[in-house]
């Protein structure tokens, strides 16, 4: 059995063969750009979840939504069984929550990386219901309150674009962010997320 326990291991776990076949025959993305896809869908989601979660309000709505995700994540089988588990009808309501408007950053994405939109929109749709897993099952095993909640987003959010980073090269898919002169591409991929984000918050 496997415990999903950072999120520096869940990109790992979604870099290798198996989870990538998964992840493929779920969203029909090329195996070619799925790893670096999905690595970039990880942090810009959990960014916007954080951002979210500055106010009050956010807080306790995220709080609340962690309470119906317990489970997914602890104890299971492999990576790929939560990647063919999960609910890509619940991905896109998470989504519509998170950024306000999902179109919208898929239409960026889609745009700055040549992929199509709907491969872009089920790609996210599939990565978070596992973010929310995560955080659910972080918040039952440390019994975290809303503010905990809160600042646990924040430090998953931090430490999935430093994993990203680190251990995989994305700027090929953002051609139009690739100039030296652009902010995104001063910023490395924190740049390509504030991009991607900017417009929404």
């Amino acid at each position: 059995m496997v415990q999903i326990n950072d999120i520096s291991e869940m990109m790992g776990e979604l870099n290798k063969e198996s989870s990538i076949q998964a992840l493929g025959s779920k969203t029909g993305v090329d195996a070619s750009i799925l790893p670096k896809l999905a690595v970039v869908a990880i942090p810009l989601i959990l960014r916007a979840l954080s951002k979210n979660a500055e106010s009050k309000a956010g807080k306790d709505s995220l709080s609340n939504a962690l309470e119906k995700h317990k489970g997914q994540t602890k104890d299971v089988s492999s990576i790929e069984d939560v990647v063919k588990k999960a609910d890509t009808d619940d991905g896109d309501k998470i989504l519509d929550h998170a950024f306000g408007d999902k179109d919208k950053v898929v239409d960026q994405i889609a745009a700055q990386t040549g992929i199509s939109k709907s491969e872009v929109a089920k790609v996210l749709a599939s990565m978070a219901p596992m973010i929310l897993g995560m955080l659910a099952d972080k918040k039952d095993a440390d019994g975290l309150d809303a503010d905990g909640v809160a600042k646990q987003t924040d430090i998953f959010s931090k430490q999935a674009e430093e994993a990203a980073t680190k251990n995989f090269d994305i700027t090929d898919l953002f051609p139009k962010q690739s100039g030296t002169t652009t902010p995104a591409a001063t910023g490395g991929l924190g740049g390509i997320l504030g991009s991607i984000l900017g417009n929404l918050f």
